[in-house]
């Protein structure tokens, strides 16, 4: 290997501690899902029953799949923004693909938290007096079972619009205030970075005039 060689592999930037982690764990998640639907797939089509250990093994594995994915792409994200260089264009390209990620994301936590009956969504009255649990949510007819409804309480939520029509019970009321703290916040740093930006190159263009 030459010197040059060996600079430019020197120069190259070491990856973080949380993006090691997240590839490892993409990687080692989605391999196990794929040899667990593998196995589901063998079973079917020899007419045998399925594994109900390996299909819940690998329904949980697709899910936080999923979960570490957008957690990496937000992370992604805001990284793309703590860079000056952007123009306002790309600012607003990041925002509106973040705003998608997040919402998404907790789209998954409401959706995993009603799963393993810790806190669910329901439509009308928010009266949370009782410990949530898998029978409660199973015998009220209120709660929210639809997957599209999640996106949709997570986005207004989001954006602390908050129409009343559905709201969180149990542990979902947890993440529905990290829910809006991180809308909020995100926001904040969006324009704070896009007159931050709008500023710096402002300057710049004045100077080569």
């Amino acid at each position: 290997m030459s010197t040059v060689e060996k600079n430019e592999k020197k120069e190259l930037p070491k990856k973080s501690l949380f993006r090691r982690a997240a590839t490892w764990s993409l990687n080692h998640f989605f391999k196990t899902f794929i040899i667990l639907l593998f196995i589901n797939i063998l079973f079917f089509l020899s007419g045998r029953s399925i594994p109900i250990i390996a299909t819940i093994t690998a329904f949980l594995l697709l899910t936080l799949y999923i979960i570490v994915y957008l957690i990496r792409r937000i992370h992604t994200n805001i990284t793309k923004l703590l860079h000056h260089e952007l123009k306002f264009n790309q600012i607003l390209i990041v925002y509106i693909s973040s705003v998608m990620f997040i919402v998404l994301l907790f789209s998954m936590l409401y959706w995993g938290a009603m799963i393993t009956g810790f806190g669910y969504l329901k439509y009308g009255s928010c009266i949370d007096n009782v410990d949530v649990t898998r029978a409660m949510i199973e015998q009220d007819p209120l709660a929210v079972s639809n997957f599209l409804h999640f996106p949709y309480f997570s986005t207004i939520t989001f954006f602390s619009v908050g129409f009343g029509d559905i709201c969180p019970m149990g542990a979902s009321k947890t993440l529905a205030m990290l829910n809006a703290l991180i809308g909020n916040a995100f926001t904040v740093l969006i324009l704070a970075m896009a007159i931050t930006n709008y500023s710096v190159n402002k300057s710049i263009e004045e100077k080569n005039k």
